[in-house]
């Protein structure tokens, strides 16, 4: 692995960045990782749909890439993060010293023809943001921790220090940036022009499924599927997706080097 590599993390929903630090200590050595703060991003003033959120997104991206360290960069994102990294123009492009993208259990969108889908997202999201601003928390992690896109996996409750924003952040996060309202990055993806990863836990069927689609599809990006993981691929089997990961990173940059 080369030395020096510079990871910038973000977290999934629910999440916060300390979430990473149990999965950097497999990574290879001299892999330092700047987790964001997705929440701060997201409660910066004039966030208020997809566009602001993605130029929010690029700024705190940008901070994290000083221009005065030349060791190179990537950016890996799971779930809710991932979906937010999706809509970043420093990730499509590899702008500012950033070599490349791991998108974990990343879902590209629903499809725009798709209403009754839409709809259905629309509504489940904003029950979970009724429960959320209404519920004890312990109840909330519970049934979030029951559905069945985190079966096969860890519980995360290892990782868990409480909600990690406000009640009404969360709610907020959750209708403006629902999946019913992402925008089909189908598209996009086929036209990434910066080196791409996605990965996938064995165990998460869906997943594994919208990860062959895409690669049918003509993504261009390196898919990768761990053995013994759900949803939750880094904190499920931290060792495998390092290895995953660091493997990737060591290509990217020997390539262009």
């Amino acid at each position: 692995m080369t030395a020096g590599v510079r990871l910038l993390a973000l977290h999934g929903f629910l999440g916060r960045p300390s979430d990473w630090d149990g999965p950097a200590t497999h990574l290879p050595p001299g892999t330092t990782v700047h987790a964001i703060d997705l929440w701060a991003v997201v409660e910066k003033p004039g966030v208020t749909d997809w566009p602001s959120m993605s130029t929010a997104l690029d700024a705190a991206l940008a901070g994290a890439l000083e221009p005065g360290d030349a060791r190179p960069a990537f950016l890996v994102a799971y779930s809710f993060g991932a979906r937010l990294a999706l809509a970043s123009a420093l990730a499509f492009g590899g702008g500012r010293g950033l070599r490349g993208t791991c998108l974990v259990s990343c879902n590209p969108g629903l499809d725009d023809a798709d209403a009754a889908a839409r709809e259905e997202r629309r509504a489940s999201d904003e029950e979970w943001a009724r429960r959320i601003r209404t519920w004890p928390e312990p109840e909330i992690w519970r049934a979030w921790d029951a559905q069945p896109v985190f079966a096969g996996g860890g519980d995360g409750s290892a990782r868990r220090e409480g909600l990690p924003a406000s009640r009404e952040t969360l709610a907020r996060v959750l209708t403006t940036f629902s999946l019913a309202a992402q925008p089909d990055r189908r598209t996009r993806l086929r036209q990434w022009r910066a080196p791409l990863l996605w990965v996938t836990g064995a165990r998460d069927a869906r997943f594994v499924s919208i990860a062959g689609s895409l690669a049918e599809s003509g993504v261009p990006a390196t898919f990768i599927t761990c053995e013994d993981a759900g949803h939750r691929v880094p904190w499920d089997n931290p060792a495998d997706f390092a290895r995953a990961l660091g493997a990737w990173m060591t290509r990217i940059t020997e390539t262009e080097s």
